[in-house]
């Protein structure tokens, strides 16, 4: 190519050899003449294949297009004064050599990115590397970024840096729906736009899943096999109907994308999550359940040897994948399957690795999965079937508790009990953005860095993310008026999603400008406020999954759409609230253990004996705040202030965050009419049904103008996996309630208002700050753990603090508590070791009451020190 004929490969005896380290930037005036670029390339003939390729291009076209001129050098760089760029990965013997004095540049650790500057006896030198190929397209692509943004500055400016993955795995999932995914499926334009895009914001897993149905089997490519190719021994199985593509295109077309990833340095996991019958559109499958099984073996030994860019497959193994019984794993069937990816490895000398599904996988299968040999995971639901706020739950929910019994139950989300010392596997956690983060763009670097913080929890390996539009029927075009689409894709649109949980997740510690830098592009002046704006509407659909989940199936519980239930059952525009006896009052939260239910609130509270949990009232003014700050972002914001080329951008998202800040402002209402309702319930005093309706009208007002928005913007219904109903449905829903309010109240001059809601002082935010604790970051397993809590001075009887504490296993339930004792100085407590499983790590956190009598967690929700609302101690 052009560009490379620029590149010049200089021997490593043409280099003067001596070199030092010398200051962590350069002055452009003494270091960059006439725009004019030395570049040194240690790549090999092998990268020119790879990722190390795309980083390079990017890099040269950069510098280009920011007028510089790349040097051509032949034997050394006697008589130039030019900037001297040194390119490759640790294991080329001039790289290692010109960092050899920095231990912490280590070949044994993969994806290691690097920038040092060095003296020689021609001037300074900025070796920019990896400690392998990827770390080195990890570098390149970075520095074309900031070049890019920055101009040939950026050259002079970058600092000595050395960076490691926090995570392993850091994977995401697309999934492919029916055949009108081919528009995107068999575009070669498409795929090399999105893994690209994957490897400059340092994911490096693709899972390609097929096969996730609506809870039955009767659903494109399930199973999978005949949609690629004939098992030999069932040739009489066949594809029911006309498709515009033949197995043979499908099979190719997945060869092709499984290349391209590797092309950009993305392991390629192959997702199979439906292995039913589908005799709807499939004829000729064995009836027979041991014929069938054959089948499936057979094809997955067909799929291994006819598709060997295949890293990795997923599976599902519980009753949803159509084989097996609720709570009944057919281990026989999988134990098949598995057998059969291990023969594979055999017989092909490969490594195909293996991603079990948590939930419905039993013991006996991970015993077998071992004595295979494979290499393999189990993936759990980071929160549950829709993001919550980052960190683990505290507690599972009544419906998993009350069932442990059951395999599909105890393991259908957070990490259960398999975060023992003792297991053989590696750990994954899913964070499973098709339950809420469907259509909204999002943008919360707080978020993405407490996520990622938290994903080496238990020894994890890392995780996987479902973005945005997944399982987006891709029949209908995601706006109503296509001349305001910017993008060629539309996954364009949620290039922030991208950008922050990919660098962030690759390191918690990245600085800020990596997406600083891209607002500014888009934005101009107006950057930090729209980024202020995200920030806050971003913290909102996973405040209101992680404290008000009505119904947890994430197809049939969307939260950018839903009202949350209505106030009477017979109201919900939800149907499935309605098959379930769900209100808003009687709403589980996604997280028991830190969050109330309103109606055991308003129980606990009438009997004096509330909990040491974030209460209504104060979820109620969360969401108030979170609203407002969005406002308050965008009123900062002038239209003549965003780039003419963005303008489409900035006012289709400005919609979103409308729309997010409207959302918050109508749960902060419906808390409140809902806790008053309920003390009504209880009491039967109108007076509360009388503040319930003042309250309810407020919250019909905010969902009117979030219908009046999605309207400007989105169809009615959008359809994705699931029929969710519209916003205008909604709407109709809470006028349901409220005529119905109404009607009970008849003559509302007679009643004297009565609420139980007041607010909060904000004069209890400082002494919340001023809280610090001493807990040890590791333990033994013998005697007691020994914690205080620094509260400044003692505190009122009533105020007592408590620690609360369990090891890190979900299925023990709710945390354990002791009272702390002020010893003259601060509160302490002594955790006895003995009641708590050594095989696990400990988790703690503390509770207290302020001066108002209202709840304090310790660390608390997005604490500015703590990653999570608990302490974590390994043992």
């Amino acid at each position: 190519m052009k560009c490379f004929t620029l590149i010049n490969l200089v021997l490593f005896c043409c280099v003067v050899l001596p070199i030092q380290g010398v200051a962590q930037s350069i002055e452009k005036n003494t270091f960059i003449q006439n725009n004019e670029i030395t570049l040194i390339d240690r790549t090999t003939l092998q990268d020119s294949l790879g990722p190390v390729n795309y980083g390079k291009r990017n890099l040269i076209h950069a510098i280009e297009a920011s007028g510089g001129k790349i040097n051509k050098v032949r034997n050394s760089l006697t008589n130039t004064k030019p900037l001297t760029l040194v390119i490759g990965a640790l294991g080329d013997s001039l790289i290692g050599g010109w960092v050899a004095d920095e231990p912490k540049i280590k070949l044994n650790k993969p994806e290691g990115v690097f920038y040092q500057w060095r003296n020689t006896k021609q001037g300074r030198a900025l070796v920019a590397g990896g400690t392998n190929a990827i770390g080195l397209a990890y570098a390149l692509n970075e520095l074309a970024d900031q070049i890019k943004y920055k101009g040939l500055d950026a050259l002079t400016e970058i600092e000595n840096t050395i960076e490691y993955p926090d995570n392993q795995v850091r994977g995401l999932d697309k999934f492919i729906a029916s055949e009108h995914d081919d528009t995107w499926f068999f575009s070669e334009d498409y795929w090399e736009y999105y893994c690209g895009k994957l490897v400059k914001n340092r994911f490096n897993r693709l899972t390609l899943i097929t096969g996730y149905n609506d809870g039955k089997n009767q659903e494109f490519m399930i199973p999978v096999y005949p949609y690629l190719f004939d098992v030999q021994g069932f040739e009489g199985v066949s594809l029911i109907g006309e498709y515009k593509n033949s197995p043979t295109q499908y099979l190719n077309q997945l060869r092709k994308i499984g290349k391209t990833c590797h092309d950009y340095g993305l392991d390629f996991v192959f997702g199979i999550w439906g292995h039913g019958r589908s005799d709807e559109l499939v004829s000729g499958l064995p009836e027979d359940d041991t014929a069938y099984t054959t089948y499936c073996s057979k094809g997955m030994l067909a799929l291994l040897q006819k598709v060997p860019e295949i890293d990795g497959i997923q599976l599902r193994v519980n009753y949803e994948s159509g084989v097996g019984g609720f709570g009944n794993t057919a281990d026989h069937f999988w134990k098949e399957i598995i057998d059969a990816i291990a023969v594979s490895n055999r017989g092909q000398n490969r490594k195909v690795f293996l991603d079990i599904r948590a939930k419905g996988l039993t013991k006996p299968i991970r015993e077998f999965v071992s004595e295979t040999g494979l290499d393999f995971s189990v993936t759990s639901k980071y929160t549950w079937e829709g993001v919550g706020l980052p960190y683990h739950p505290m507690e599972m929910r009544k419906g998993e508790l009350t069932m442990l019994y059951n395999v599909d139950k105890r393991q259908r989300y957070g990490y259960a009990d398999f975060l023992s010392h003792s297991r053989n596997f590696d750990f994954i956690y899913r964070l499973w953005g098709v339950g809420t983060m469907r259509m909204f763009t999002w943008a919360d670097p707080d978020y993405a860095r407490r996520f990622s913080q938290s994903t080496s929890f238990g020894n994890a390996k890392g995780f996987q993310v479902t973005p945005p539009l997944g399982r987006k029927l891709n029949t209908w075009r995601l706006f109503k008026d296509d001349t305001m689409e910017y993008f060629t894709w539309e996954d364009e649109r949620y290039w922030a999603w991208y950008v922050l949980f990919g660098r962030l997740g690759y390191s918690s510690n990245v600085k800020p400008q990596v997406w600083e830098r891209e607002f500014k592009a888009r934005y101009d002046k107006a950057y930090k406020n729209v980024l202020s704006a995200y920030r806050s509407a971003s913290k909102v659909l996973p405040l209101i999954t992680s404290s008000h989940l009505t119904f947890h199936p994430g197809n049939y519980n969307w939260a950018e759409i839903e009202s949350g239930g209505a106030l009477f059952v017979a109201h919900n525009a939800n149907p499935y609230y309605i098959l379930k006896n769900r209100t808003y009052q009687s709403s589980e939260p996604g997280d028991p253990g830190l969050f109330y239910s309103i109606e055991d609130y308003v129980k606990d509270q009438l009997k004096d004996s509330v909990r040491p949990k974030i209460t209504p009232g104060q979820l109620a003014k969360r969401f108030s705040i979170l609203a407002k700050d969005v406002l308050r972002s965008l009123d900062g914001i002038r239209l003549a202030d965003i780039p003419e080329a963005h303008k489409k951008e900035f006012i289709t998202n400005e919609i979103d965050l409308k729309i997010l800040s409207n959302l918050a402002q109508y749960h902060s209402f419906k808390i409140k009419a809902a806790t008053d309702f309920s003390f009504y319930e209880e009491t039967q005093n109108k007076g509360y049904l009388k503040s319930s309706l003042q309250q309810m009208y407020k919250a019909k007002s905010c969902w009117a103008i979030i219908d009046s928005l999605t309207e400007q913007q989105y169809f009615e219904s959008p359809r994705f996996l699931h029929d969710n109903g519209s916003w205008k449905g909604r709407l109709v829903e809470i006028d349901k309630d409220i005529n119905k309010i109404e009607g009970i109240i008849k003559d509302p001059s007679g009643i004297a208002t009565l609420t139980y809601w007041r607010e909060l002082e904000s004069k209890n935010d400082e002494f919340v700050k001023s809280l610090r604790a001493s807990v040890p970051g590791a333990v033994s397993s013998k005697g007691k753990l020994a914690v205080a809590l620094l509260t400044g001075a003692r505190l009122d009887d009533f105020q007592q603090p408590k620690v609360h504490y369990r090891e890190a296993n979900m299925t023990k339930g709710k945390f354990n508590e002791l009272n702390m004792e002020w010893d003259g100085t601060k509160y302490v407590a002594k955790i006895p070791m003995e009641v708590l499983d050594s095989n696990y790590d400990v988790l703690l956190y503390f509770t207290l009451l302020d001066t108002d009598g209202g709840v304090i967690v310790y660390p608390g929700l997005y604490n500015e020190i703590h990653s999570m609302p608990y302490f974590h101690i390994e043992r």
